[in-house]
C-alpha cells in the first residue's frame, strides 16, 4: 500500500476553496489514509461548507459505525460539528461523546465547544437528578469530569461548584474546596448557593453536613458557620455540643460561644432553642428571677384617664419613663454556662433591644395627630386604623404617649375596635416580658369581675404578642384563661395569644386545648383556634395534626373556621419544600376554593425563600387559570414569599399581572412586591406600584399604598432615589407670524391682560362704591417633588384629607404611615435573614397572617399579628451592640464610609406655614385717582431701582457666610458610636477604626448583637449607660 504522503491529493488552501465537493468525494475511496486525509480537511472546512457536508453526513456516519476504521473518533467529531450547525444538538452531543479525547472541553473556546459542553452538563444534571436513577453513559461522565479538571486548572472554582451542586456530586464539591487557595471565601459561596440553588432538601442536608466537616478542617475553624449549618439541619444536639466544647476553651472561644448563642436566639425556632437548652448541662449557679410585676402595687387610676364600659382605663398612667427590668437574685458564682442559658432564653437580647428602641425612639407624633384630626368625626373604621398605625410607629418602644394625649378620642373605641386598641398595647410593649402582665393587668380577665369581653380578649392577644416566641412563662396562664371562659370573643383573643406565644413550640397540650375550642364550632373562636393550631405546629409537618384539621375543615359549615384552618395547615408545612408536595396536590385539587388557596399558601410556606422554579410555575399557572378570585390573589401574593431572596426578579415576574383586568390579581401583585422588596427602595417595584395607588378599585389602592410603605421603610429622601422622569416631546419651534396674526395676538393679550380685567372689575360696582378686601390665610403649596419618599408621604396625606376618598384606600394610607415609621423609625421589614439564613421564620409567618385577610378593616386583630411578624420580632433591627469581658456595652467609635445624609433619620414633620394676603387698596372709580396711582407707581419703581443698585454694591457679612455654608461640601464619611442605628444598606460601609482596641468575633457584620474581643483587657473601660439593664459578665 502506498504511503499517505504519496496517495493524498494536493488541494488548494481554505482561503481559495469555493466548494468541499472534491474533499467529500475522497470519502468513497477504499484507502483509509485517504479517508483520514478527507476527514481532517472536512474538520477544517465544516464551519464554512457545512451545508455541502450535510448532504454526505451518511458517509461520515458509516465511517464512525465501522469498527474496523481506526479513525472513528475523527469521523464522530466531524459529524458532531455538522449536526451542531444544523441545530440538531442531541445528535451533535451523541457524536461529540463518540469523538473521545478529540472533543476537548475548554474555556473561551469556539462556539461549538461551549455549546456542546453546556449540553453535556445539562444532560448529565438531568440524569443525575432523575428519580428513576438511569444509567449514565461513561463517555458523558468522562466529558463532565474533564470539564471539572479544566475549571480547577483555570481557577474557575465557583463554576465547578455550581455544576457539582446541580449534579449532586459531593465528591467534586469537596475536591473543589480543597484545591481552592481561598477556601473561606469559597465556603461562604457554597453556603449561599446550597440554600438558594439546591432544590432537593435531602441533598442540601448532605451539603450542610459536608460544610460542617470542611469548616472544622480549616486552619482557623469557623464555628459560627458550623452553628448556622446545625440550625438548618435542625440538629439541636450537635449545636449544644459545639457550644459546650467552646466553653471549655480560652476567652476568645467563650466569646464565640456567646455569639453563637445570640445568633441562634435571634433566628432559631422556640422548639430548637428549648432542645438546645435541654441538651446543655443545667446552670451551675442558683438564680431566682422575680418579675417586678409581682412586686408592683396597683396605683390609683388617673382621674383624666378614659374609662371603658367596665370602668377600666385603656391606658394606665405612666409610673416611670424607663422600662423596668426583673429583679434577679443570684447566689454563687456565675459561670459562662449560666450566661449561655440566659442568652438562649432571650432575656438578655430582649433587654438590649428594648433599651435601644427606647433610647433612640424618633416617632413623629405630629403625623398621628394630623391624621386623627383629619379623620376625627368620620367612620369608626379609621379609629382602628389610627390605633394600629400608632402601635406600628411605637412598636417595641414602650411609649404610649399618643394614647395618653388622646384619651377622650380613645374612649370612642367599641367592640372590635376596642379589641384592636387593647391588642395594640402588646405591639407597643413587644418584648417587655418582665412587665407584660403588669401593663395589661387592668384589662386581663379577673375572677369575680365582669368586664368588656373585647378588652379582655384583646389583652390576652396582647400578652401573647409581648411574649412572642418566648412564651414559656405565659402559656400556662393563657391556657387557664382559655379554659375558664365560654365567651367566644375572649376565646378568640386567648387562642391568638396562645398561638403567638407558643409559636413553633410543638406543644401537644396547647394543641389539644385549641382543638377543644375548635370543636365547639363557634365561628369567631374557631377561626382563631384553627390559626393558632398551625402557629403552635409551625414546620413540624405533623401528619396527624394536618389530617384532623383538614377533616374538620370539610365537616364545618362556618367559612370563618375553614379560613383559619386553611392558614393553619399551610403553616405546619413551613420550609418542608418537596415534602409538602403531596399535601399541596391534595389541597389544590379540592372543590372548596378556601382549601385551594390553603394549598397555594402551603406552596408559599413550604418554598419560602427558595426561588424554586417548580413552585413559581405552579403559582403562575393558578394565577391565570383558577376560577376563584381568592385563589388567584393568593397565588400572585405567594410569589413574593417564594422569591423573597431574589427581590430583583419580582417586578419582572409580576409586571403583566399588575396590569390584569382582575382587581384581585392586581392586589396580589401589590402585596408580592411589598413582601419581597420590603426595605429595598427598589425603583422598579415603586414604578409598578405608583399607578396602582390611583387604581379604580379601592382595595387595590389600599394594597398599593401599604406595599409602597413596605418598600420604602427606613429610607429617607437621599437613599430612596427619585421617580423616573418620562421624556416629553419638545415644543415645536415658533414660526413667523403674519401681520394679521400679530394684530390678533396683541388684541387678545390686551383683552386678557390683568390691567384690563381690573378695569372691567372696577366698572362693575356702582359709582362711589368700595370693595374692602379681607386678609385670609393661604397655605403655601410646595413644589412637586420627584423623590419617592416625599411623593409617598404627600400621597398618604392627600388621601387621608380627601373627604370623598374610599374608606379602604384611607385605611391603607393610615397603615402605610405607621409602617413607614415603624418602631420609632428604628426597625425595618425584612423577611430575608442575615448571611446563611434563608428566611426569618416569624417574619414570614407574621406576613402571611397579615395578607390572609384582604379586606383589612374586617378583622383588625390580624394587623397586630402583622406587627409581630414583620414589624418587630422578625425585623432586621438596624443597630448592633457589643460586649467585652467584665462589662456590658463599651463605648466605641466606628466609621461609616458613606455620606451622613444617606442614612440619616427622616426630618420631623412641621406644621404647614401660612401667610396672609396683603389687603388690596379700595377700588375707587375715578380717572383722576387712577392717574395719581399710575404716577405714584412710576415714582416708587425709580426708588426701587436706586435701592437695588445700592444693595448690589454692598454685601452683608451674614449673606457671605450663608453662601459659604451652601457651598460647603458634605463629608464622605461619619463616625458613629455604639448603640446607634445602622440600616441594612449601611452595613457594608461600616468599618472598625484601624488599630482599634476591640475586634469583632464575626468576620462579616450582619447587624444585631456583635461580641467584641478586647485586645487590652488590662486597660479601664468606658461603658455606655443602659437603662436599668442587668450586667452581662463575660468570664475569661
Amino acid at each position: 500500500m502506498a504511503s499517505s504522503a504519496a496517495t493524498a491529493p494536493v488541494l488548494p488552501s481554505l482561503a481559495l476553496r469555493t466548494s468541499a465537493a472534491s474533499t467529500i468525494s475522497l470519502l468513497d475511496e477504499e484507502d483509509d489514509a485517504v479517508k483520514l486525509f478527507a476527514l481532517n480537511q472536512l474538520n477544517e472546512l465544516v464551519n464554512v461548507f457545512w451545508p455541502e457536508i450535510a448532504d454526505a453526513i451518511s458517509k461520515i456516519e458509516i465511517l464512525f459505525e465501522d469498527s474496523a476504521f481506526k479513525h472513528r473518533e475523527l469521523a464522530a467529531l466531524v459529524a458532531s460539528k455538522v449536526y451542531f450547525h444544523l441545530a440538531e444538538y442531541d445528535d451533535a452531543l451523541m457524536f461529540a461523546l463518540g469523538a473521545g479525547q478529540l472533543f476537548e472541553p475548554a474555556f473561551n473556546s469556539s462556539e461549538y465547544i461551549e455549546t456542546m459542553v453546556s449540553k453535556a452538563i445539562d444532560k448529565y444534571i438531568q440524569l443525575r437528578t432523575s428519580p428513576d436513577s438511569p444509567e449514565i453513559d461513561p463517555r458523558l461522565e468522562d466529558v463532565v469530569q474533564r470539564m471539572f479538571a479544566v475549571c480547577h486548572a483555570d481557577g474557575e472554582f465557583k463554576q465547578a461548584l455550581g455544576v457539582a451542586l446541580e449534579s449532586q456530586r459531593l465528591d467534586v464539591i469537596e475536591q473543589t474546596v480543597l484545591k481552592c487557595p481561598a477556601q473561606q471565601e469559597l465556603l461562604s459561596y457554597l453556603m449561599e448557593a446550597s440554600l438558594s440553588l439546591v432544590s432537593s432538601l435531602e441533598f442540601r442536608n448532605k451539603v450542610l453536613n459536608l460544610l460542617i466537616k470542611l469548616y472544622e478542617n480549616l486552619s482557623e475553624p469557623d464555628y459560627l458557620a458550623c452553628a448556622i449549618c446545625y440550625f438548618h439541619l435542625n440538629d439541636a444536639i450537635h449545636a449544644a455540643s459545639l457550644i459546650q466544647s467552646l466553653l471549655s476553651k480560652d476567652d476568645y472561644h467563650i466569646l464565640l460561644a456567646y455569639q453563637i448563642a445570640f445568633d441562634l436566639e435571634a433566628n432559631a425556632t422556640q422548639e430548637f432553642l428549648l432542645n438546645v437548652i435541654a441538651t446543655l448541662p443545667p446552670p451551675t449557679s442558683t438564680s431566682t428571677t422575680i418579675p417586678l410585676a409581682s412586686l408592683s402595687v396597683t396605683s390609683p387610676a388617673d382621674p383624666n384617664a378614659m374609662e371603658t364600659d367596665e370602668q377600666t382605663p385603656l391606658v394606665q398612667p405612666a409610673a416611670s419613663a424607663t422600662p423596668a427590668s426583673p429583679l434577679v437574685v443570684t447566689t454563687g458564682a456565675i459561670t459562662p454556662l449560666d450566661q449561655i442559658h440566659k442568652i438562649l432564653s432571650g432575656t438578655l437580647s430582649i433587654k438590649l433591644h428594648l433599651d435601644f428602641l427606647y433610647r433612640t425612639n424618633r416617632t413623629d407624633l405630629l403625623i398621628l395627630k394630623q391624621t386623627r384630626v383629619a379623620l376625627e368625626n368620620r367612620s369608626a373604621v379609621f379609629h382602628s386604623a389610627i390605633t394600629v398605625a400608632n402601635s406600628f410607629m411605637n412598636a417595641g418602644t414602650t411609649s404610649d404617649e399618643f394614647l395618653r394625649q388622646n384619651l377622650e378620642w380613645l374612649a370612642k373605641a367599641t367592640n372590635w375596635t376596642k379589641f384592636t386598641a387593647t391588642a395594640g398595647l402588646g405591639v407597643i410593649h413587644k418584648g417587655h416580658i418582665s412587665r407584660g402582665k403588669a401593663v395589661l393587668a387592668p384589662y386581663l380577665p379577673r375572677n369575680g369581675i365582669t368586664g368588656s369581653p373585647y378588652s379582655e380578649g384583646g389583652s390576652l392577644f396582647a400578652l401573647g404578642l409581648i411574649h412572642a416566641n418566648h412564651g414559656n412563662e405565659v402559656v400556662e396562664y393563657l391556657t387557664a384563661a382559655l379554659k375558664n371562659t365560654d365567651n367566644e370573643v375572649i376565646q378568640h383573643g386567648a387562642c391568638l395569644g396562645l398561638g403567638v406565644a407558643g409559636m413553633a413550640s410543638g406543644n401537644e397540650g396547647t394543641y389539644e386545648e385549641l382543638k377543644n375550642v375548635l370543636f365547639t364550632d363557634s365561628a369567631i373562636a374557631g377561626e382563631a383556634a384553627g390559626l393558632a393550631m398551625g402557629l403552635v405546629n409551625i414546620g413540624t409537618a405533623n401528619g396527624k395534626v394536618i389530617e384532623e384539621m383538614l377533616q374538620y375543615a370539610h365537616e364545618t359549615q362556618h367559612e370563618k373556621i375553614i379560613r383559619g384552618l386553611a392558614i393553619g395547615i399551610s403553616l405546619i408545612m413551613y420550609a418542608k419544600e418537596e415534602a409538602a408536595d403531596g399535601l399541596i396536590e391534595q389541597l389544590c385539587a379540592d372543590k372548596d376554593p378556601i382549601l385551594r388557596y390553603s394549598g397555594i399558601y402551603t406552596v408559599a410556606m413550604a418554598y419560602s425563600g427558595t426561588s424554586n422554579n417548580k413552585a413559581i410555575a405552579r403559582l403562575l399557572h393558578v394565577a391565570v387559570s383558577d376560577v376563584s378570585d381568592d385563589v388567584r390573589r393568593a397565588a400572585v401574593t405567594a410569589l413574593g414569599f417564594v422569591l423573597l431572596r431574589a427581590p430583583t426578579q419580582v417586578p419582572r415576574v409580576v409586571q403583566l399581572l399588575s396590569e390584569s383586568f382582575n382587581p384581585h390579581v392586581r392586589y396580589g401583585a401589590c402585596l408580592a412586591l411589598g413582601i419581597a422588596c420590603a426595605g429595598t427602595a427598589m425603583s422598579e417595584a415603586l414604578e409598578l406600584l405608583d399607578p396602582l395607588t390611583k387604581d379604580s378599585v379601592d382595595f387595590v389602592r389600599q394594597g398599593a399604598l401599604m406595599a409602597m410603605a413596605m418598600v420604602l421603610v427606613q429610607h429617607n429622601e437621599a437613599s430612596a432615589g427619585g421617580k423616573a422622569v418620562v421624556a416629553t416631546t419638545p415644543p415645536a419651534p415658533a414660526t413667523a407670524k403674519t401681520a394679521t396674526e400679530k394684530e390678533q395676538a396683541a388684541a387678545k393679550n390686551e383683552k386678557d391682560s390683568p390691567a384690563k380685567k381690573d378695569e372691567k372689575q372696577d366698572t362693575a360696582p356702582a359709582a362711589g362704591a368700595t370693595t374692602p378686601a379681607t386678609a385670609t390665610p393661604v397655605k403655601e403649596e410646595p413644589a412637586e417633588s420627584n423623590n419617592w419618599v416625599e411623593i409617598v408621604r404627600k400621597r398618604f396625606e392627600t388621601i387621608i384629607k380627601d373627604k370623598y376618598e374610599e374608606s379602604m384606600a384611607i385605611f391603607g394610607a393610615v397603615l402605610g404611615q405607621g409602617i413607614l415609621d415603624a418602631g420609632g423609625r428604628n426597625v425595618t421589614i425584612s423577611l430575608r435573614g442575615p448571611a446563611g439564613i434563608s428566611a426569618r421564620m416569624s417574619a414570614v409567618v407574621g406576613t402571611l397572617d397579615f395578607v390572609f385577610t384582604p379586606v383589612l378593616n374586617r378583622l383588625q386583630e390580624w394587623l397586630s399579628l402583622l406587627n409581630f411578624g414583620t414589624g418587630i420580632h422578625s425585623l432586621t433591627f438596624s443597630h448592633w451592640r457589643s460586649h467585652q469581658p467584665d462589662s456590658l456595652i463599651p463605648k466605641i467609635e466606628l466609621v461609616s464610609n458613606a455620606r451622613p445624609s444617606l442614612f440619616a433619620y427622616p426630618p420631623e414633620t412641621k406644621l404647614p406655614e401660612t401667610k396672609e394676603v396683603e389687603k388690596v387698596a379700595t377700588a375707587v372709580l375715578s380717572t383722576t385717582a387712577k392717574a395719581n396711582a399710575r404716577k405714584k407707581k412710576e415714582d416708587s419703581s425709580m426708588e426701587v431701582e436706586e435701592k437695588k443698585t445700592e444693595d448690589a454694591a454692598v454685601v452683608s457679612p451674614t449673606e457671605a457666610d450663608s453662601d459659604k455654608k451652601k457651598r460647603k461640601k458634605e463629608p464622605t464619611f461619619e463616625v458613629i458610636e455604639n448603640m446607634t442605628r445602622v440600616v441594612p444598606a449601611q452595613l457594608k460601609f461600616i468599618k472598625f477604626k484601624e488599630n482599634s482596641r476591640y475586634v469583632p468575633v464575626k468576620k462579616t457584620l450582619t447587624g444585631g448583637i456583635v461580641l467584641l474581643h478586647d485586645k487590652h483587657p488590662e486597660l479601664p473601660v468606658e461603658l455606655v449607660a443602659v437603662s436599668t439593664l442587668g450586667k452581662l459578665r463575660l468570664h475569661r
